[in-house]
């Protein structure tokens, strides 16, 4: 074979290869330059404002509406926003029916903006009290049982201990407030223990163990007549405990045991006041935490009826924290303040019943 030579398959197969190895060059290329102008930008130009700007959209999914939170105008939230478009070569918002929706590029920008704002947020706060500035935060998640009759006693209690502590509430369920502590938006969360278990990042103490009682609006059918057997329950709607509790798969097992159907006829919520509000206006047998009874007891609103309710039936309240988070002096006077006060919540329900 003459050397040099070249066959006309081999000939043919360069000839066909090249054009997907120039492609592939080219694409190649043009990724270096995308990512070396994304790190440039994030560099030089990302600033705490843009962050804050994007979250802001995101939470309310329109550019005016952030610009009235962020106290700006709308040209001026919409041209930075088209800045950060422009500097990282890529579309951050897409329209939708319920408003601006952020892309996967967006997303990813925003979920680690969140985290930087977050921790920024945070210094500030260690900062203002190792500094001594006069004042401690600590950022506290609630269920609605408890931002009835347990937080407002922690900080009637809070407020008579120290005067440097300001407390910001927020008011969910455990599944709204699971993802605020992990993301660092509330420090501490006061909520069921519930089964199964909260996670394995996360830390919790029983604050009270509650007993369940049968409540009933005043005037009730029920009133008035004594001992109450389980059978006598049988027609009346039932507001039962939230379904992720032991409280609730004890209750069904008491029914069941009296040969009573739980299928129909059924309310689940997790909301104390729709809860009180439906007891108030109807017929229903709702089975709440004795301290939540209790308080609208004295309101005149609730009466409890003479139910045999074992005592080891229980809502368990207690505080939430994430376990490798650092807890800063004023989350330890949090969290010692609630438990002092469950603990004299506990001793004047005891004080009740003798």
């Amino acid at each position: 074979m003459t050397a040099g030579y070249v066959s006309a398959p081999q000939r043919d197969a360069k000839l066909t290869a090249a054009p997907g190895a120039l492609t592939s060059r080219r694409i190649n290329r043009r990724a270096r330059t995308t990512m070396a102008s994304i790190n440039l930008f994030m560099k030089n130009s990302l600033t705490i404002r843009h962050m804050r700007l994007l979250i802001a959209i995101d939470d309310h999914h329109s550019v005016i509406r952030a610009a009235t939170y962020l106290n700006l105008t709308q040209p001026a939230v919409s041209k930075a926003l088209s800045g950060l478009e422009a500097g990282l070569g890529a579309q951050l918002f897409r329209r939708s029916k319920s408003g601006l929706v952020a892309t996967q590029v967006g997303a990813c920008l925003i979920r680690h903006a969140r985290r930087v704002v977050l921790r920024i947020e945070l210094a500030e706060r260690e900062l203002n009290e190792i500094i001594g500035v006069g004042f401690r935060h600590v950022s506290i998640g609630t269920l609605p049982a408890a931002a009835v009759f347990l937080v407002p006693r922690f900080i009637a209690r809070l407020e008579r201990e120290t005067q440097n502590t300001t407390i910001s509430l927020r008011e969910g369920t455990m599944d709204n407030l699971l993802p605020a502590l992990r993301t660092g938006q509330i420090d501490l969360a006061v909520g069921l223990m519930s089964s199964p278990q909260l996670g394995s990042d996360i830390s919790t103490e029983v604050l009270l163990a509650d007993p369940v009682v049968a409540a009933v609006r005043r005037g009730h059918l029920l009133l008035g007549q004594g001992p109450i057997a389980w059978s006598q329950l049988e027609g009346f709607p039932l507001l039962l405990p939230p379904p992720n509790t032991l409280a609730r798969g004890a209750i069904e097992s008491l029914f069941h045991s009296h040969m009573i159907d739980v299928a129909s006829h059924r309310i689940d919520s997790v909301s104390t006041m729709a809860n009180v509000g439906t007891l108030q206006l109807t017929d229903s047998v709702g089975f709440l935490s004795r301290s939540l009874v209790e308080h609208f007891r004295r309101l005149g609103v609730l009466d409890a009826l003479p139910l045999d309710i074992p005592a080891e039936v229980t809502l368990e309240m207690g505080l939430v924290w994430v376990t490798e988070r650092e807890r800063t002096d004023a989350h330890l006077l949090t969290h010692r303040l609630l438990r002092e006060t469950a603990l004299t919540l506990k001793d004047q329900h005891e004080d009740d019943l003798e």
